[in-house]
């Protein structure tokens, strides 16, 4: 293993009866930092600890994360299936029970600190997904009645009735005659480009 090196800074002032080397007050340099390594044991020692200790807290939260990720899988698959739809439409009790164990993954996520980045993205992402699988839950619910005894066909039918995902876009309108006219009896006529 590699060693390791601690560093600490001396300076060196001189006193006000004496100038000390150079010319005078006004002209003296600035104090100079000289490091000096130090490299003992027990230095060594605690810095490999602490990287232990960081790394295990490290580890600890991702899979903290992991497994509120594993659990919101697990309910994006529930909600896509059409039994689950269908019994939470039906019943108060299925309801309130996904959507506690919906906010339940969102608690379990905000218990995990965010010291580290890595672990605050990855809990920023999941959060996201569970607050996305939230919105689809609540647009689930308040899905209009369809033709097919008040339920969608599928989950795809609910999404695209809240986001539009079949809908092309409108097209723009027609420029008017008059616009039209303008526009060709301008510069684009002399430069011939219409």
């Amino acid at each position: 293993m590699g060693s390791y090196h601690h560093s600490s800074a001396s300076q060196f002032f001189f006193a006000a009866g004496d100038p000390g080397p150079g010319p005078g007050p006004a002209a003296r340099k600035p104090a100079r930092t000289v490091r000096i390594p130090v490299t003992t044991p027990q230095d060594a020692a605690a810095a490999r600890i602490q990287a232990a200790f960081r790394s295990r807290r490290v580890r600890r939260h991702v899979s903290a994360v992991r497994a509120a990720d594993a659990e919101a899988t697990r309910l994006e698959r529930l909600l896509r299936r059409q039994e689950t739809v269908d019994a939470v439409r039906g019943d108060d009790r299925e309801r309130a029970r996904f959507s506690e164990a919906l906010m339940a993954v969102l608690l379990r996520l905000d218990a995990v600190p965010g010291h580290d980045p890595a672990v605050r993205d990855a809990r920023r992402a999941v959060s996201r997904r569970v607050v996305g699988l939230q919105e689809v839950f609540d647009s689930v619910l308040a899905a209009p009645e369809a033709s097919t005894y008040g339920v969608p066909a599928s989950l795809a039918q609910v999404l695209e009735g809240i986001w539009g995902v079949g809908e092309a876009p409108a097209a723009p309108p027609p420029a008017p005659a008059a616009e039209e006219e303008a526009r060709r009896s301008g510069w684009g006529r002399f430069f011939g480009v219409l």
